[in-house]
């Protein structure tokens, strides 16, 4: 945590500043697009939150190792990896910067890496339609996994061909 101090239009400005490293966050697909998630109870709001695998990069790791150990540790499976996006969590306030990847041709460890000390997770498999519906009717609150599950929804869909209307089909 660190308090910056800058001039933004004329005004002096305070700002609280959490110096996070950078993270990853994997959207494990099984056949039949059926999701992995992760269940986990979230000390600063005080419940169990539905997420998908994910966490911070360790010092000399690539951005891939980090995803396979983090896969290993919450769900014990490895697999493929293609990168889907970057964004920034908080950009408000935290300077964490986090890669989704998507994980593909899934195969099951024989054991489960070690948990981190804060973690308690259950592995939760879900479709993706039921991942959808519950990003849209707030069944799943945690924005990165509400933000990777509807972006790899989008990306992951065949694609159809444009239909135009007649100008005499519009309506409004």
């Amino acid at each position: 945590m660190r308090l910056d101090r800058y001039e933004l239009n004329k005004n002096v400005v305070d700002k609280e500043i959490v110096e996070h490293s950078p993270s990853i966050g994997v959207i494990p697909v099984l056949d039949n697009h059926t999701l992995i998630f992760v269940t986990q109870y979230r000390y600063a709001v005080g419940k169990t939150l539905l997420e998908i695998p994910a966490g911070k990069i360790e010092k000399g790791e690539t951005l891939r190792q980090a995803a396979h150990r983090e896969m290993s540790e919450e769900i014990g499976y490895t697999g493929t990896l293609a990168p889907l996006f970057q964004w920034y969590l908080a950009p408000g306030y935290s300077t964490e910067v986090m890669q989704i990847f998507i994980a593909t041709n899934l195969k099951k460890l024989r054991t489960r890496g070690k948990l981190d000390e804060d973690e308690d997770i259950t592995i939760k498999k879900m479709k993706l339609i039921t991942a959808i519906q519950k990003c849209i009717n707030g069944g799943i609150e945690d924005c990165k996994t509400v933000s990777a599950v509807l972006t790899y929804a989008m990306v992951s869909q065949p694609k159809k061909p444009k239909k135009y209307h007649s100008q005499s089909e519009c309506t409004g």
